[in-house]
């Protein structure tokens, strides 16, 4: 008996051939496929049957592929699309990233590059429901171990965010592949189609290029390491941008694309995740406590003893006040400060009459 799919996945495409060749990759790699020659049929089938995963053609009769995605979108915003796309639409590309669409795969594609694709982006699906689920549960102040997942703490709605704006890189500036990565080499997110497998080197690599230059900078005296990385080669060039001092953006780019150009919509991008980022930073970072404000010792002054003679009178009933500090220091918190708290306010005034009941100004009979 055949087991559980591993996930449930529906291809929507004008083509019949399109429909058939993806049907038999992902049913081959363990995947329950259905196909729909429309966008109308592909709305129809997710009334009845639940699915993991969207593909679906740009371009197609009737409804579009942009239409679909923000009709799926609605009902599900959290279920991923990847749309197929030929060379000329990358307007229609970046425009469907901003809808939401978790990647693209460009005409013609090959089938480990359809079966990266599905397995990341389901990957990262099931990552995002469970952030979602966790935040739901009283629970969710359980962390996971060190080194398992990164350790910045972001919310769905940011994880999305995320995605979409590292997709729209992609897509401006034709990447290979994009990445966001922790200092740790830990993978925030990725887009594009690199293996999975050689992820991890790629990380520890691009960290020991930006070790190498920070060693570079303080060489020569700079203050600060460069924020700033590109290697061209003979088929790529790859670009590193520093977002903050834990986090990386990535991209590998065809030769072929012009400098200028990648830097100016890397520059964006960077601009957009230091935003998210100081969001997460925000949410997980502990409030520092309030430390009191220490006014110096002052020693407890020495009060003359009541005279005999005046023990029967009775004095008034003293103020009942805090038990001061065991080294008579006077603790006053950031809100009394603020209050604008005096010393005087807390001083008892007495009549000359009074004090003298008290025995506090000693024996006035002076020269008697």
């Amino acid at each position: 008996m055949a087991g559980e799919p591993l996930a449930n996945i529906l291809v929507v495409d004008d083509s019949e051939a399109v429909c058939k060749a993806l049907r038999d990759v992902l049913t081959t790699s363990g995947y329950a496929v259905r196909t729909a020659p429309s966008g109308e049929r592909a709305m129809q089938i997710m009334e009845t049957a639940p699915m993991d995963l969207v593909i679906t053609d740009l371009k197609m009769s009737g409804m579009s592929g942009i239409q679909l995605l923000k009709k799926v979108k609605e009902k599900n915003p959290l279920l991923p699309v990847i749309i197929l796309t030929g060379f000329g639409d990358m307007d229609s590309v970046i425009e469907a990233m901003r809808a939401g669409v978790a990647d693209y795969l460009k005409k013609p594609f090959s089938i480990n590059q359809v079966l990266q694709v599905t397995e990341r982006e389901l990957k990262r699906s099931r990552q995002i429901q469970a952030v979602t689920v966790a935040a739901a549960s009283p629970l969710s102040a359980t962390s996971a171990p060190a080194g398992s997942a990164p350790s910045l703490s972001f919310s769905p709605k940011d994880l999305e965010r995320m995605d979409g704006v590292l997709s729209e890189l992609r897509a401006q500036t034709t990447a290979e592949s994009v990445l966001l990565i922790e200092e740790t080499g830990c993978v925030i997110s990725s887009k594009g189609m690199l293996n999975g497998s050689n992820l991890p080197s790629l990380c520890a690599l691009v960290l020991n290029c930006r070790s190498t230059t920070a060693q570079v900078a303080s060489l020569l005296g700079e203050e600060k390491s460069f924020p700033l990385h590109y290697l061209e080669g003979q088929r790529v060039a790859v670009y590193a941008a520093e977002i903050s001092p834990t986090m990386i953006l990535v991209a590998v780019v065809p030769k072929s694309v012009k400098q200028g150009a990648v830097w100016m919509y890397a520059k964006k991008t960077v601009a957009e995740i230091e935003k998210i980022g100081a969001r997460a930073v925000q949410r997980v970072a502990p409030v520092a406590p309030v430390e009191p404000v220490v006014l110096t010792h002052v020693a407890q002054p020495t009060l003359p003893q009541p005279r005999p003679e005046l023990a029967s009178v009775q004095p008034e009933p003293a103020v009942t006040r805090p038990e001061p500090a065991a080294d008579f220091d006077m603790l006053f918190s950031e809100e009394m400060l603020a209050a604008g708290t005096d010393l005087a306010d807390s001083v008892q005034t007495l009549t000359w009459e009074e004090a003298m009941a008290r025995g506090l100004l000693g024996d006035m009979n002076v020269g008697a």
